[in-house]
């Protein structure tokens, strides 16, 4: 049997308010929930039952109930034992992260991995390693409720197969033999990076009225990926393969060779085509982790490369803002660093691409920073559950 946690309908819809409120009374939830005050005090009890709720005085002001009288019992989510998993597979290493119900992380580790030169077979081993390694330090009886690993690339149209070009896979099938080496009867789901950071970036500072703005998220590692949000969705496009941004064809040739697709956005703005660009300009051959430090000394060499960067940067921003027109661009992965150094030139660059009068999206970093990939397909995990779906990548599945 498998060990899936399932909520009726009304319990999905108490815990998913008390998540995105951070608590009500039972007089708030049940005009929430549009039911009698008897069937949510039924529900409430239910839950505290489960370990899935508690009750406790309010004491910061966030209710709407009458500040009259004693204080308020407020209903929020116990969730210490209940706990979701969410994976990365990078180039460089591999993440596995538990939250729990309430959406706090419990546990997360983390193993240096080569990428490009691995097998999918080496990949699978350190998860299962890293979702041992991670259970061990959660509560005693914990359940985990699924696995959801994200990674470079986009499902097949089968909807079991990945292609991960950056790592070299293609056509891989990973969930299914993952499954078969964890002990744990869930689901075992794939994300891609990019969607799953987009996730991450948007699901915890979600409006209580459950309606998201626009975003767009560009996560810059080795390659560029893209997760876009429309009005608190995921776009996944037909086969689930939208956000493929990396690939945009924006010059004739990038920093980084090329002979299949010259000239891609990755070229000129991913990890190896700016360390490319500065061994060209300065000579020196380094890590992205080097040149960030050369560059906050004001080394003039590594901020030319920097405003380089930024003028190619724009170049894809500016086409996305027009396609997509979002509401906020959210810069992830580790090349994300040099934006601060570049961003009052970024910023005036993008409004001067777009025509007059055309609104300019606001450009933020992340705020997840590494742990993004994996805590938001934790959160994937997390948001279906508590809409009532065990299979996260239908496509009518919300970010909020």
């Amino acid at each position: 049997m498998s060990n899936t946690l399932l909520f009726r309908p009304n319990e999905a819809r108490a815990l998913s308010a008390l998540f995105r409120t951070g608590g009500l009374t039972r007089a708030s939830l049940a005009r929430e929930l549009d039911l009698t005050r008897s069937t949510t005090g039924t529900l409430v009890q239910n839950l505290v039952d489960a370990g899935l709720a508690r009750e406790r005085e309010s004491t910061t002001g966030n209710e709407a109930e009458p500040k009259v009288g004693r204080p308020g019992i407020v209903v929020e989510i116990a969730g210490s034992g209940v706990f979701f998993l969410g994976a990365y597979i990078g180039v460089n290493r591999i993440d596995v992260i538990a939250i729990d119900l309430s959406g706090t992380v419990r546990a997360k580790a983390t193993r240096p991995f080569s990428g490009a030169a691995s097998r999918p077979a080496q990949a699978m081993e350190l998860i299962v390693a890293l979702v041992d390694e991670v259970r061990r330090t959660l509560p005693p009886g914990a359940r985990p409720h699924g696995l959801n690993v994200a990674l470079p690339g986009f499902l097949d149209g089968d909807g079991e197969t990945f292609h991960a070009a950056i790592l070299g896979w293609h056509g891989v099938s990973l969930a299914q033999p993952i499954s078969e080496s964890i002990d744990l009867d869930v689901p075992v789901l794939l994300e891609n990076d990019a969607n799953a950071v987009a996730v991450a970036e948007t699901y915890r500072s979600a409006p209580p009225d459950g309606k998201g703005d626009d975003s767009l998220v560009v996560l810059i590692e080795n390659g560029v990926g893209g997760g876009i949000v429309s009005n608190g969705k995921l776009h996944r496009g037909q086969l689930g393969g939208a956000g493929e941004i990396g690939h945009m064809p924006i010059g004739e040739a990038g920093f980084v060779y090329d002979a299949v697709r010259p000239g891609r956005w990755e070229t000129f703005i991913g990890k190896d085509a700016l360390l490319a660009r500065y061994a060209h300009i300065s000579g020196v051959i380094g890590s992205l982790d080097a040149f960030i430090a050369v560059l906050a000394s004001g080394d003039p060499t590594a901020l030319a490369c920097a405003r380089d960067w930024a003028r190619w940067l724009v170049r894809g921003l500016a086409t996305l803002a027009c396609v997509l027109q979002p509401g906020r661009i959210i810069l992830a992965g580790s090349v994300s660093a040099i934006y601060p150094f570049v961003a009052e030139q970024t910023e005036a660059l993008l409004a001067a691409s777009l025509i007059e009068g055309y609104p300019t999206p606001r450009v933020e970093t992340s705020s997840t920073g590494n742990d993004g990939p994996a805590l938001g397909a934790a959160y994937l995990l997390h948001q279906a559950m508590l809409a009532g779906n065990t299979r996260p990548h239908m496509r009518d599945v919300a970010v909020l």
